[in-house]
């Protein structure tokens, strides 16, 4: 992943309302927003983002709508929280287009590179701003 973009990515804060009581405490992040890391119109980001919250009720996986965004809220992605595990993420995030997911154990946040699979505790909750 390009330095630039993997910088920004682990500057991400999430906005959201409070997770279920009962939420496991290993999720993942998915958004279907810019493919590849490219603007794309807005009309085009609705549809993906539908398309990927149907695929993924129609598969049984809980969802929860989270908005990733930079620290100072000009660039904001709407996303899921999803009960998926690590492989499935990856590749969710992989056919959708995407750079990176993130993915949360024990409450913990980590940058996952849809192209390979590696990934980079962040050192932080995924609450934290």
């Amino acid at each position: 992943m390009d330095p630039v973009l993997r910088a920004q990515f682990k500057q991400t804060v999430f906005r959201f309302d409070p997770l279920p009581v009962d939420w496991p405490a290993e999720f993942a992040i998915l958004t279907a927003h810019d493919p590849e890391g490219m603007v794309t119109d807005p009309a085009d980001n609705q549809v993906a983002d539908h398309t990927l919250a149907e695929e993924l009720r129609g598969a049984g996986y809980r969802l929860h709508r989270i908005i990733g965004q930079s620290s100072d809220g000009a660039h904001q992605e709407p996303g899921w929280a999803v009960t998926v595990g690590l492989p499935g993420a990856i590749e969710l995030g992989r056919r959708y287009g995407q750079l990176a997911i993130f993915y949360i154990r024990q409450g913990r946040l980590t940058l996952v590179a849809c192209a390979d699979g590696e990934g980079e505790d962040l050192g932080r909750d995924f609450r934290a701003v």
